[in-house]
């Protein structure tokens, strides 16, 4: 063989895009040619391992906890505060489908969850106000009165 005449080609590495393009073409193949046999829900392989995303913000006198909870019902959510640890439990269940629909795909979580997050040290557990409106659940704990923030004025000599 003559090495002389072999023209070698770098490879590139795929791009993201490519890798999903990819995903896309075989899920569109899995369709075609089973879409019309019904599978078992996979959604509670979907589900949130660790709970809902969280954000946690300090105002001077208060700390706001804000956990999206899309789909969640006030009446199944459960709230509460030992020390410095908040535990949010709640489930979403899923809205069944009437006798004249059936589930095609199904993307969304249900099913159980829990999370318990470190609150700081400042909070007072006494006082403890919980909304859940537009799927958002916002949680305002207020800080201990020793450890709101103000101003000191110094004088100077």
């Amino acid at each position: 063989m003559d090495h002389a005449n072999l023209v070698t080609r770098k490879r590139q590495a795929p791009t993201t895009l490519d890798l999903w393009d990819a995903f896309d073409d075989l899920r569109r193949e899995f369709e075609r040619t089973f879409g019309d046999l019904e599978f078992p829900s996979v959604s509670g392989l979907l589900d949130w391992p660790a709970g809902p995303d969280i954000d946690l913000v300090e105002g001077d006198d208060e700390i706001l906890v804000l956990a999206d909870l899309p789909g969640v019902r006030k009446g199944d959510l459960e709230l509460s505060i030992q020390g410095n640890l908040l535990t949010i439990k709640g489930e979403k269940k899923r809205e069944e489908p009437t006798q004249s629909h059936k589930v095609v795909r199904t993307e969304t979580w249900v099913g159980s969850f829990s999370r318990t997050i470190n609150l700081p040290d400042s909070v007072n557990p006494e006082k403890v106000e919980a909304e859940l409106r537009d799927g958002v659940l916002r949680i305002r704990i207020a800080k201990r009165e020793e450890a709101k923030r103000r101003a000191v004025q110094i004088s100077v000599k």
